[in-house]
Parts: C-alpha cells; structure tokens; sequence
C-alpha cells in the first residue's frame, strides 16, 4: 500500500488547515488535501489562519513560514498556547538553521523545504495522523486504566523504573497528593515511605525497596506507612510486571493494620509506634479542649502534700502547651519541676517532665514532653509526706544493721520510701527486716519500731530507692505526724504565696 493509500485510509475523520499567500498553491493544495481530510481550511496569511484555528482546533495546521501580517513561527507559537496537541508542519523555501533549532524547541512536528512534492508530503501528513492516533490512544487507555484503578479497594499504583506514572485516589488521599501531578512531582522513589520495622520491607544502606520487588516479582512483603493523619498502618504489598511494557510495574497494598500483626514482628517498634499514635491523639483532645476553653485540672506533690488547681489552655504550639493557672500551683510546679494535668475528655492523666517556663507575672506555664500515664500517682490510695529534717532511720537484716547512709524520702501510714547509698547484703524482694525510725512530734521523739518487708527498688545515679510495707504498726502516732505534717507543708505554702 502506498502513502497516498494509507493516508487516504487513516485521514478521515481528522482536519487540516493550509495557510499559504500564494493563491495557486493555495487552490491547488486544497483541491489534494480534500481527497484525504474530511474537514479542510485554507488561509492567506498567519492572522487569517489563526482566527480559523481558534474555532476549530485543527488535527494538523501545514503552514508556510514567510507570509504578510503574520509569519508562520509566530502563527505556530499561537496555535501551541491554545492546543498543544495540534501537529504543526512547517513548508520553507529556505535554510534556516536558527529557524529549525526555533521549531524544535516549540515543538513543531515537521519542516518541509519548498517546493514539496506530493509524496512527500502525503509521508510526513501521515505520520502525523498516526501519531495523533497514537497519542489519543494512550490517553483513553491511561483514561480506562485510572478508571479502574479507581476502582479498587485496595491502594494500587503504577511505576516506570520507580516513578510513578498512574496512582488511584485511594493512594493519592492516603498521603494528601492533590493530583496525580503532584504526587509524581513530590514522590520520587516510593520506597522512601516504607517505614522501617523488623521483618517488613523498607530501604536501607544496602538494599533498595523497589528494586527487590521487582526481583521478587508475586513475592508478598510487608510494609509500613503513615498516612496524612500521621497514623501508621500496614500493608501487604504485592508487585506485578506489566506484560510487554519494559521497566513498567503495578504494586498493590492491602492494608492489614486491624489485623493487629504488628507487634509480631517488631515488638518494641511497635510500642514505639503506638508512643507516637498516643502522643498525636492526646495533642489533638488538647487542642479540643482548648477550643471550648474547658478547665483543666493541674497537680502537683509539694514534699508529698498534693496541690491542685485548675487551669487554661492559652495556646498549643507544635509540641509545646501554654497553661493559665494559680501562682501556688506554679509555684509548686517550679520546686517539682513537672506537672500532671487531668481532665474528663481526657482517658488518663498527663505528665509533662520539661517545663519550659513560668511566666508569674501572665500566671502561665509552658510545658512540653507530654505523655499519658497508664497509672497516675493521683490514684495513690495512701497520703505520703516528706518529713522535716529532725528524722533519723535505721534498719536491720537478721541480726545485722546496716552501716550505710539512710535517708527517709517520704513515709505513709503503710509504707515507708529510703534513699541508700548501698544495698544491704541479702536483700531481696520480701525479705523481712526491723526499722527504727524516729521523728518528731510536738518538740518531741516519736519512736517507731516495726516489721517491714521490702516492696520495691530502684537504682538512679549513684543512690538505691526501696520501698518497704510495714507490718503489725500501731498507727494512732503515726497518723497525727502525717496530719500535723500536711499542716506544716500547707502554711510552707501559703508563705510562699504571701511572699
């Protein structure tokens, strides 16, 4: 079949417009491009001609290069504003390489040097119509193919090496891409969002994500990601080469997160993972909070005795919460340096260890670090003080005293909290001993001698805390010094706001 015939066959249905101010070759050209085009235009200038191509939007625009009112680059650069697509070919009786080199960069599909013969033209017109073919083509398949893309259930996405060509909806709000365009803009390896976790698919020094998918082409592996919400999910992943398009792959994830498979694989990520989760849940009721200026309730242990106040949230700023509150609640904030903040949209009391400042004169408190705390000293079913300085302690392991430091860090009606420098000997968990602890009384000694058995203890720094539960105490001294204790803590305070 010769071009004229293939032409002939593949034109129709397509239009052309033909701009050229020599009028013979004008009549002629049309009188030729109708026995192939169903739709044709003819122009005697470039202004002429791009009037016509604003209400057609021709398939293919041949055009002569020299022509009054407007010449054929400058009809060209118009017709590329307003629709791309359109295939320009430009006819020159000249050699213009700075002509050319112009075109290319435009865009323009062909140049034809005059006087152009009909074969040779019928060649280039259908490579034309093949191209615009072919570019429709791809559009309705990429068109069809995001259709069904969309159409899924699960997250899928295709890539050409690891740039994503095609992803659906579901992925595209999953990480808050606006577009597809701008997904591809923003994302240039995916295996850059898979987090790292035990046992699950990610990149690292060594490996690259992508290219072990496609190693392992039907091999499901196991990813994590986090959202545009910050929650981390996961997914199985899956990658399929797509058949007869080289370097071209689709993955598919399916998200498995309610599973709760997690922590099978990676424990402490896990906890780590839910740290965070947490962490943005408890920001956000904050920010809830603050936005129907509720009251939220402060408090703090002053040498034992629990201070509590109600407070403000003023403002929360990344990680950094600003609280209105008592100058005696700051006051105790600054001695303890922490705060427990609780309140009812609140699930469990929250700690803040880092205070940033404490502004006395706006009365605010500046707290970061937040966390929940799953068991909340508030909850503490015994009053325990700090004692005064007049106290002394001993204690005893079977027939032998211990000979290091002691200090008593706070006493309860049922259990008693030391500081050591030392560990005794044999000391274990249960192990029975005898405490003698003096404190004082109205100006005077009170003794107490019981059993203890030891609790709980913990090392910091270079000191030992035990804990230790008394046994067969006879309590009545013991609850008037508590009593008389708070009270002597409480004026401690009012003194501190007085100034």
């Amino acid at each position: 079949m010769s071009d004229l015939q293939r032409l002939q066959t593949n034109a129709k249905g397509f239009s052309i417009l033909y701009v050229e101010d020599n009028s013979a070759l004008r009549k002629n050209a049309a009188k030729l491009l109708s026995k192939f085009f169903t739709h044709v235009d003819v122009a005697e200038d470039g202004k002429i001609g791009l009037e016509l191509f604003r209400k057609h939007h021709y398939s293919i625009v041949l055009t002569d290069i020299k022509m009054p009112h407007m010449d054929g680059m400058s009809l060209s650069k118009y017709i590329k504003k307003i629709h791309p697509p359109t295939k320009v070919i430009i006819m020159s009786a000249f050699d213009d390489k700075e002509l050319l080199l112009e075109g290319i960069e435009l865009g323009i599909f062909s140049f034809l040097k005059k006087p152009v013969n009909v074969t040779e033209l019928s060649t280039v017109l259908h490579r034309a119509i093949l191209e615009i073919k072919h570019e429709y083509n791809t559009k309705v398949f990429y068109a069809h193919l995001k259709d069904v893309f969309d159409y899924q259930s699960s997250m899928v996405v295709m890539l050409n090496d690891t740039k994503i060509t095609l992803a659906n909806d579901k992925f595209l709000d999953f990480f808050e891409y606006e577009s597809l365009e701008d997904c591809r803009v923003c994302l240039h390896d995916i295996g850059e969002k898979f987090l790292e976790h035990d046992g699950f698919l990610y990149n690292d020094e060594t490996s690259n994500a992508i290219e072990t998918l496609k190693m392992n082409e039907q091999k499901l592996y196991h990813v994590k990601l986090k959202n545009r919400d910050s929650e981390i999910r996961h997914f199985i992943l899956k990658y399929k080469n797509v058949p007869e398009k080289a370097r071209y792959g689709i993955l598919s994830f399916e998200d498995v997160t309610e599973l709760n498979l997690l922590k099978l694989f990676d424990a402490n990520k896990d906890t780590q993972d839910r740290a965070i989760q947490d962490h943005k849940s408890m920001m956000n009721l904050l920010q809830v909070i603050q936005k129907n200026s509720a009251k939220i309730e402060l408090h703090n242990y002053y040498k034992g005795l629990s201070v509590t106040n109600c407070g403000v949230i003023t403002k929360i700023e990344k990680d950094q919460v600003t609280i209105k509150t008592t100058y005696m609640q700051q006051k105790t904030v600054q001695i303890e340096n922490k705060l427990l903040l609780l309140s009812s949209a609140l699930p469990y009391a929250i700690e803040s260890n880092e205070i940033l400042k404490i502004n006395f004169e706006k009365q605010e408190i500046v707290i970061k670090s937040l966390k929940f705390m799953k068991t909340s000293p508030i909850t503490r079913a015994t009053i325990r003080v700090v004692p005064d300085k007049t106290t002394n302690v001993s204690l005893f392991l079977g027939e032998n005293k211990f000979s290091g430091d002691a200090v008593i860090e706070d006493i309860s009606l049922g259990a008693v909290k030391l500081k050591l420098n030392a560990i005794p000997a044999g000391l274990d968990k249960e192990s029975d001993i005898i405490l003698d602890i003096v404190l004082e009384l109205d100006k005077k000694p009170l003794i107490i001698n019981t059993k203890a058995t030891l609790y709980k203890k913990t090392e910091s720094g270079h000191n030992f805390y035990v804990v230790f539960i008394f046994k067969e105490l006879k309590k009545s001294n013991l609850v008037k010094y508590i009593t008389k204790r708070q009270m002597a803590l409480i004026r401690e305070l009012k003194g501190m706001q007085n100034g």
